[in-house]
């Protein structure tokens, strides 16, 4: 996830003025975070019909729901099972109830529907719906819709602007400065791996004080398409975490690149992501979908393998793109533009060519690691690599932002000013792995909930020594903190299917 770092600090202000002025009904939304969760009671015959094929349990702080049917079938469990972490997710993404912030990013989602194909209009309508049935009644349709398109919002705001029939209906080029998170990933193939098949992994890095959330893996039966799985929040119908396998074999994950151009005539990388999840076997049709009307929000480099061995990294940005296919290889991904189409469109934005900066100094661990195991990849070296600590700029192993698995907690000596981002509480906050025969046996896949290196988050070590980020973030934030520092470390789990 590269997830919403943009807008944590105002997120967070708001909900801490919500819990410090609401009335009692309203602060009982702040209840302590459930671990292990626990699906609400379903109280009438018609839910209990809705929930019939789904499921959910615990395994070693993941929340692995399992949901089946048409779409509004696999929406309403989706909102129902995960009703609680859903709620905290359309706090997290557009604000309280009232609040600016919310009432712009529904104005934007009622933009967006429109170009929402009918089959997941249906699945967020089941999410809403599965909203209200667990007790949820104050999150509505076009806060599902919002808290889904958060990625595409910058791209589609300015259709609120005067003028917004004309910019509806031929190309525009927005230009803006946009922030960018970070995460690790890899695939590999052919003469790299152990089998001569793909091997993919993964670390996101989010804003710690909202990654709690994140915890969900959803294994979905649908109606049409592929069998898929995805890492993301409750409520979602896409992977804001970047990880999705299906059962034809495709694999796809990616890294954030710097947003520079938008096109809001395009589809929504949420809606591109999902098809790709749900409906594509192979590299050449996943490629396909993603550049198909691409908006050039949330612009990435993704990486993608399938069953005949093939890989390819698609460094996506909205006009411009660069991508790489192979069959013996391998792709480290961290955020770095190293695409040349993409860094011109990207312009003075683009990461430089820096060993002290974050994103470059892991593409060249990346490079290093690649030699070291090169020929030998497979799940074991995949989890070994996504919790790497070692620091390429310093030559040491030392757990900090330059890391593979990032964590900036600890300081990140010679820090540049570019990074400045990293002095927040962010950073890697899980991992996983998975290999081509893996992913066609159940969907499976090696999780790690919390740092991959399996080291723990201090939280209350963290806030002593910033005692001016709690009055900043508000109450909300530390409660995210302290909660993914309770929920974590955990060890490696085999998560599946069945």
């Amino acid at each position: 996830m590269d997830r919403r770092m943009e807008s944590v600090s105002l997120v967070s202000l708001v909900c801490a003025l919500l819990i410090a002025c609401a009335a009692p009904a309203a602060a009982s939304a702040y209840a302590p975070y459930r671990v292990p969760a626990k699906a609400p009671k379903a109280r009438s015959a018609n839910v209990r019909a809705l929930l019939r094929g789904s499921s959910l349990a615990n395994q070693q702080g993941w929340i692995v729901v399992r949901l089946s049917g048409a779409p509004y079938k696999v929406g309403f469990q989706n909102g129902f099972l995960t009703a609680q972490s859903t709620h905290y997710c359309i706090l997290d993404d557009i604000g309280a109830p009232g609040s600016g912030y919310r009432t712009k990013s529904e104005r934007i989602a009622r933009l967006v529907w429109p170009k929402v194909p009918r089959e997941y209009q249906r699945e967020m309508r089941g999410i809403a719906d599965g909203l209200h049935a667990a007790g949820y009644r104050g999150d509505t349709l076009w806060d599902v819709v919002a808290a889904n398109d958060w990625a595409d919002q910058d791209c589609y705001a300015t259709l609120l602007h005067s003028g917004a029939a004309k910019s509806a209906s031929a190309p525009t080029s927005i230009r803006h400065k946009g922030a960018k998170g970070g995460c690790s990933a890899f695939i590999a193939s052919g003469t790299a791996t152990s089998d001569g098949l793909p091997v993919m992994g993964h670390n996101t890095w989010t804003g710690i004080q909202d990654s709690f959330m994140n915890n969900v893996i959803f294994y979905v039966h649908p109606s049409r398409g592929f069998d898929f799985s995805y890492q993301t929040t409750g409520g979602q119908i896409w992977s804001g975490n970047d990880w999705y396998e299906n059962s034809a074999g495709l694999l796809l994950t990616e890294t954030t690149l710097a947003d520079s151009v938008y096109d809001p005539t395009g589809i929504p990388v949420f809606v591109r992501a999902r098809e790709a999840a749900q409906y594509d076997r192979t590299v050449q049709e996943c490629v396909r979908t993603l550049l198909h009307r691409n908006n050039g929000a949330y612009s990435n480099e993704w990486l993608m393998g399938d069953a005949s061995g093939t890989i390819a990294s698609l460094q996506l940005g909205c006009y411009a793109h660069d991508l790489t296919v192979t069959r013996n290889g391998f792709f480290g991904s961290s955020n770095f533009d190293w695409g040349a189409n993409t860094r011109a469109e990207e312009g003075s934005i683009a990461d430089p060519f820096k060993p002290a900066v974050v994103d470059y100094a892991r593409y060249l661990r990346w490079g290093q690691l690649k030699t070291q195991y090169y020929g030998q990849i497979d799940a074991a070296a995949g989890r070994t690599m996504e919790a790497d600590t070692f620091d390429s700029y310093l030559g040491e192993v030392r757990p900090d932002g330059r890391t593979i698995c990032g964590e900036p907690e600890n300081a990140t000596p010679g820090l540049l000013k570019w990074d400045s981002w990293v002095l927040s509480p962010c950073g890697a906050t899980d991992a996983k792995v998975t290999t081509e025969a893996m992913a066609l046996h159940g969907l499976q896949m090696w999780a790690r909930w919390g740092h991959p290196s399996g080291d723990s988050f201090d939280a209350g070590r963290f806030l002593a020594g910033r005692p001016r980020w709690a009055a900043n973030h508000g109450r909300f934030a530390v409660f995210g903190l302290r909660t993914f520092a309770a929920q974590t470390p955990r060890p490696w789990t085999v998560v599946s299917r069945s």
